[in-house]
């Protein structure tokens, strides 16, 4: 398969132009996505995270279509400076997973296609470089330029 890239301004963008005809697909974060989706102005094919969600039961993963290992998605997180004090970053953290574990706002989170995951400032500490690596290998074996 071949595809162009056509780089837009951001997420919303490129779901514009899909639904109306001035591109054929996109790869795309579900939060921008979903709700044209669910609006029947698009068609999921794929969900690119390791395992179906529970939002898109019927959507496969890219995975299941034949490419195996295939995982990526992406994440919404709250960082800061450098030295902001441990305590600090502990009741932030604290008070999210509190807010973030609301029903009313993982019922809203869960319509817009996404699902509330939270854990501790090292879990996204470390998500982070693995992340980094992995995509930095990735590009490095691509051969991509960036201009």
């Amino acid at each position: 398969m071949q595809w162009t890239y056509i780089p837009y301004k951001g997420g919303s963008d490129a779901v514009a132009a899909v639904a109306a005809g001035q591109a054929d697909v996109l790869f795309n974060g579900m939060l921008a996505t979903w709700p044209t989706v669910q609006g029947g102005r698009l068609r999921a094919l794929a969900i690119s995270s390791a395992q179906r969600v529970p939002s898109a039961p019927a959507t496969p993963t890219v995975a299941e279509q034949g490419m195996p290992g295939f995982e990526t998605g992406s994440f919404q997180g709250i960082v800061g400076p450098a030295g902001i004090a441990r305590e600090t970053i502990l009741k932030l953290n604290l008070e999210l997973i509190k807010a973030l574990h609301n029903e009313v706002i993982k019922e809203r989170f869960a319509k817009l296609g996404t699902e509330v995951r939270t854990g501790t400032p090292e879990n996204l500490g470390q998500w982070l470089r693995t992340e980094q690596a992995r995509w930095a290998r990735v590009v490095k074996e691509s051969g991509v330029k960036f201009e």
